[in-house]
C-alpha cells in the first residue's frame, strides 16, 4: 500500500471516527542504534526493560542485552527451539516468575535462563519441571509471571498444577489474569471468556466486534493491561484494530482501525503508544485523543519515515523503538528545552538583532579574549581559547581556570551569560555547558550538545543574553537558539528516577571473564554477572577490574559514582566524568581497578547518581575474595594445628614415658653403682669377707666350683676396686666407671648388669682365687698365710678350692712355675 493511499485512508478515518485523529511529525527527538553499535541484527522485534534497568531486545531469533555500554547477544541452536503447533503469531516475549525469558515466534518458542543468560537446551525439560506430561502446543505467561501451558487436555496452570478445560474448536491466542482471581481467555474470532479462579467457573463471555469482523482480524493478538481495562490489538491479513475491554463493566470499545498492521503497545502517563507499519500512534486514555506520528526526527536533523515493531519505556522514562530494518531508536525522557531558528525564520532575525554589536573584539588585561561577562555576584568571567577564567575580584592576580578536565564540553569559550537562578551558561565550539553552584563553589557542570537538539557548529563570540522573561538566547554560526533554564531537571538535579549500578564486565589479570568460562583451571563465574554478588579468585588472580553501569541512557556522561572498598579504602570516594582520570568513560561506565590484592575479603560498596552531592539510594555490594595459597589456607592450618596437637600429645606421652624410663634407669644405675661400691669395699677390707664351704659342700664333702660369673666382669671389678674405694661416691656414674674399666658404656652396662647381682660369694671366691694365684707366683708367703690373706676360712678349704680350679695344689702350682 502506497504512502498516499494510507494518508487518504487516514483522512477518511478522521472524518468517520468519533475520536480526534491528527497526523504530524513526532515531537520527540530520536537517536539511532544499529548493528554497527553491536546489535545482533537491525530488525528489532521486541523490547523490554527489566526491573534492574537493563534492556532485552529480541532481533531475528537472538536475545540482546543492553547495559548502556554495549550490546551482548545470544543465538539459539536447533536444540533450543521447541515447536508450538498452535501459535501462529509473530514475536512475543514473556518474563516469568521462575527467572526465564520466553520468546515465541511462529510455531516455536525458546527459553533463556536469566541466571546464566543462556538458552535452555531442552525447553521440554522445563515444561516437565512444571509438572506437565502431555505435549505442549502453546504457552503463555500472565502479568503475575505464572506460566500457562496449552495441551490437548486443556490449559495447565504451572502454579496450581490444575488443568482448565477450554474450547477446542477455536485457537486460543492470548490470556491474562485480572486481580489475581479472574482469568480472561482471548480466542481467534474475538471471543473473550472470563473464569473465576480457582473454581474455574465461567462468569462471562462476549465478542470484541460483530460477525463481519471475526474472520477479518484473526491472525494475531497483542494485549496490554491498564488498570481495569485491557487493550487488544488484533491484526488481519493487511489491516488491524485496537479495542478496549472494560473488565469491570464487561464492555468492549473500538479505539482505532488502520489499513495496515499495528504491532505492539506500551503506555506511560495515561498515554498508550502503538507502533505500526507507518510510524506510531498515541492514544490519550483520559481525553480519548488519537495522534499519529508518521515521521520521526533524528538528532542529526534527518526526518525518518519507518515502520516500528515495538516501543518500550526504560526506568528513566526514555522511549525505545524497535524498527524492522533500522535497528533501535531512542528518545530522551524530557523534551529538549532548546528551540532552534535558522536565518530564514523571522524569529531568528528578531533575536539576532537584540545581540547586535556584542561580538566586538574585547581586550582584557592587555590581551584579546573571546568574551568578558560580569555576573550578579560581581565575579568576572573571561572566555578564552584555553578555557574559562573566573576572577572573583578584579584585583585577583591569578584566575580560577575551568576546562574540559573540570567538565566543560570544550575549552574554546565564545560567550557567557547568567540565568535568573544564578547559574552560568557557557557557549563553546562544541555545545553548551552550565555551571551550577552550592554557595560560592561550583557544584557540578552539565553539558548539552547535538543530542539535545543543539546545532553542530561553533557559537559566536559574546553573543549571549538573558531576556526579562528568564529565557536565554545564544547565537551560533547559522542559528539562533532560545531556551528557559527554569524548571530544567538536568540543572536542578531533581530527577524522578534513581540510578542503581550493575556489574557488567569483569577482567582478571587483563583477561575478560565470561559466564562458565574456565580460566587457569577455575570457573570464576557460574552465574551471569547481573546475578553475581561474590567473586572468588585464587592468590595468582589478584589483579582485577570491575566495570559498572548505572544504566543511565538519558545522560550517561552526567553519571556520578560514590565508592568505597572495605579492606582496601574505607573512605568514600566520589567520581565524576571530569575528576575520574578516565575511570568513568564517555558512556558513563565506571571502571574500578583492584590491583595486586593481598589474600583477603574486599567488599565493594557503590552508589550512582545524576549529581555528585546527592546519594539517596542504599549502596549496592559486591564481594571479591582472594584466597590464600594452599599452604596458607585455613583448612591446611587446621590440619597442621591438629597434627601439631597430636604430635604434642605423642611427644608428651613419650617424654613422660622416657622420663619414667630414665628415672628407672637412673635408679637402676645407682643401685648398680652402690652394688659395685659395696663389692669393692668388701674386697679391700680384710676380714670383711670369709670364704667357707656352703652347707651343701659340707654335707656332700665336695667343694663345687660354679663358673657362672663372666670372667670379663671379674677383670672389670679388679680394675675398679682401687678406683672406687678412692673416688667420691657422689661423682660416680656408669660413664665414669666404664671409662675407668676400659669398656664403652654399652658394653660396660651389659657386663655389669648381667653379673653384679649374682651371688657375691662366687665373685669373691673367684677374685680371691685369682689373688691367691698371683701371690703364689710373686711372693714367698706360705699357703696358710695366703689362705688367710685371701679370706679363706681354712687352709684346707683354700687348697681344696684351688685344686678344683687348677687341678693341682697350691704347693704344686708354686713348684711348677
Amino acid at each position: 500500500m502506497s504512502k498516499k493511499t494510507v494518508l487518504t485512508f487516514l483522512l477518511i478515518c478522521m472524518m468517520l471516527s468519533p475520536v480526534w485523529v491528527r497526523a504530524e511529525l513526532s515531537t520527540r527527538l530520536f537517536r539511532n542504534y544499529s548493528a554497527a553499535d553491536g546489535l545482533a541484527d537491525n530488525s528489532a522485534q521486541v523490547i523490554s526493560c527489566m526491573p534492574c534497568g537493563r534492556l532485552v531486545i529480541a532481533t531475528m531469533g537472538q536475545i540482546n542485552f543492553y547495559d548502556g555500554q554495549r550490546f551482548e547477544y545470544i543465538d539459539p541452536t536447533d536444540e533450543n527451539i521447541f515447536p508450538l503447533k498452535n501459535y501462529h503469531g509473530n514475536y512475543h516475549l514473556y518474563f516469568d516468575r521462575y527467572d526465564h525469558i520466553w520468546l515465541k515466534n511462529k510455531l516455536s518458542v525458546t527459553c533463556v535462563d536469566l541466571v546464566t543468560e543462556r538458552f535452555v537446551n531442552s525447553v521440554e525439560s522445563v515444561f516437565k519441571g512444571f509438572g506437565i506430561k502431555q505435549n505442549v502446543t502453546d504457552m503463555f505467561v500472565d502479568q503475575d509471571g505464572i506460566v500457562w501451558l496449552l495441551t490437548d487436555g486443556g490449559l495447565f496452570n504451572s502454579k496450581t498444577k490444575k488443568t482448565l478445560k477450554i474450547r477446542k474448536d477455536l485457537n486460543l491466542q492470548d490470556l491474562e489474569i485480572y486481580k489475581g482471581n479472574t482469568l480472561l481467555l482471548f480466542y481467534e474470532n474475538g471471543l473473550v471468556e472470563m473464569y473465576e479462579m480457582p473454581t474455574a467457573k465461567k462468569i462471562h463471555e462476549s465478542y470484541a466486534y460483530g460477525p463481519q469482523d471475526m474472520d477479518r482480524f484473526r491472525f494475531s493478538s497483542v494485549l496490554k493491561v491498564d488498570g481495569n481495562k485491557i487493550y487488544q490489538i488484533r491484526n488481519g491479513f493487511k489491516d488491524a484494530i485496537l479495542n478496549q475491554f472494560d473488565v469491570e463493566k464487561r464492555q468492549w470499545k473500538e479505539v482505532l482501525r488502520t489499513p495496515y498492521h499495528l504491532n505492539n503497545m506500551t503506555d506511560r502517563d495515561s498515554v498508550l503508544y502503538i507502533p505500526s507499519e507507518y510510524g506510531y500512534w498515541t492514544y490519550d486514555v483520559v481525553t480519548d485523543k488519537l495522534t499519529h506520528a508518521d515521521n520521526l526526527r533524528l538528532v542529526n536533523g534527518q526526518t525518518l519515515n519507518t515502520d516500528i515493531n515495538v516501543m518500550a519505556f526504560d526506568n528513566q522514562g526514555g522511549l525505545w523503538a524497535g524498527t524492522e530494518r533500522r535497528g533501535l531508536l531512542y528518545s530522551m525522557p524530557y523534551t529538549p528545552p532548546f528551540t532552534i531558528y535558522d536565518w530564514s525564520q523571522k524569529r531568528a532575525a528578531e533575536l539576532g538583532a537584540m545581540m547586535d554589536g556584542m561580538d566586538k573584539p574585547i581586550m582584557f588585561r592587555h590581551k584579546f579574549v573571546n568574551t568578558v561577562y560580569k555576573d550578579s555576584r560581581g565575579w568576572t568571567w573571561v572566555g578564552t581559547s584555553q578555557g574559562l577564567q573566573l576572577y572573583r575580584k578584579l584585583t585577583d592576580m591569578l584566575p580560577q581556570v575551568i576546562t574540559k578536565k573540570d567538565g566543560l564540553l570544550n575549552n574554546v569559550i565564545h560567550s557567557v551569560v547568567e540565568d535568573k537562578q544564578h547559574n552560568i551558561w557557557v557557549a563553546t565550539s562544541y555545545g553548551i555547558s552550565c555551571l551550577t553552584f552550592k554557595g560560592d563553589k561550583i557544584r557540578y557542570i552539565i553539558g548539552y550538545n547535538h543530542n539535545e537538539n543543539l546545532p553542530r557548529e561553533s557559537f559566536v563570540n559574546g553573543k549571549a543574553m538573558c531576556l526579562p522573561s528568564g529565557e536565554l538566547v545564544m547565537q551560533s554560526l547559522d542559528h539562533v537558539l532560545i531556551f528557559n533554564p527554569k524548571g530544567m531537571k538536568t540543572v536542578s538535579g531533581e530527577f524522578p528516577f534513581k540510578l542503581y549500578p550493575k556489574l557488567i564486565r569483569l577482567q582478571v589479570n587483563g583477561n575478560e571473564i565470561d559466564t562458565g568460562q574456565e580460566y587457569e583451571g577455575d570457573v570464576i563465574l557460574d552465574k551471569a554477572l547481573s546475578w553475581t554478588e561474590e567473586i572468588n579468585l585464587n592468590y595468582t588472580q589478584n589483579s582485577t577490574t570491575l566495570v559498572f553501569s548505572a544504566l543511565n541512557y538519558f545522560r550517561p556522561q552526567q553519571t556520578c559514582y560514590r565508592v568505597r572498598v572495605k579492606g582496601l579504602m574505607d573512605d568514600w570516594h566520589v567520581y565524576t566524568r571530569a575528576n575520574s582520570a578516565g575511570l568513568i568513560d564517555a558512556r558513563g561506565m565506571f571502571h574500578l581497578p583492584l590491583m595486586s590484592l593481598s589474600p583477603g575479603t574486599y567488599t565493594i560498596e557503590l552508589q550512582a547518581s545524576m549529581v555528585p552531592d546527592r546519594w539517596d539510594t542504599e549502596p549496592l555490594q559486591w564481594v571479591v575474595k582472594i584466597n590464600e595459597p594452599w599452604w596458607r589456607t585455613t583448612g591446611l592450618f587446621s590440619i597442621l594445628g591438629l597434627l601439631l596437637l597430636v604430635l604434642t600429645v605423642i611427644n608428651t606421652y613419650l617424654f613422660h614415658r622416657n622420663y619414667k624410663l630414665r628415672a628407672q634407669r637412673n635408679r637402676g644405675e645407682q643401685t648398680i653403682i652402690r652394688r659395685i661400691c659395696t663389692i669393692a669395699r668388701r674386697l679391700s677390707t680384710r676380714g670383711e669377707i670369709v670364704l667357707e664351704p656352703t652347707s651343701e659342700e659340707m654335707r656332700t664333702g665336695e667343694y663345687a666350683i660354679q663358673e657362672d660369673i663372666d670372667p670379663q666382669f671379674v677383670k672389670v671389678m679388679e680394675r675398679l676396686v682401687s678406683f672406687v674405694n678412692k673416688a667420691d661416691k657422689n661423682q660416680l656414674s656408669m660413664r665414669v666407671l666404664s671409662s675407668e674399666s676400659g669398656l664403652n658404656v654399652q658394653d660396660f652396662y651389659r657386663v655389669v648388669s648381667d653379673n653384679v647381682f649374682k651371688s657375691p660369694r662366687l665373685l669373691y671366691r673367684k677374685m680371691m682365687l685369682d689373688r691367691a694365684t698371683k701371690l703364689l707366683k710373686m711372693s714367698s708367703k706360705s699357703v696358710s698365710e695366703i689362705a688367710d690373706e685371701c679370706g679363706f676360712v681354712s687352709p684346707n678349704y683354700f687348697i681344696s678350692t684351688f685344686y678344683r680350679v687348677h687341678q693341682m695344689t697350691p704347693k704344686e702350682f708354686r713348684e711348677a712355675r
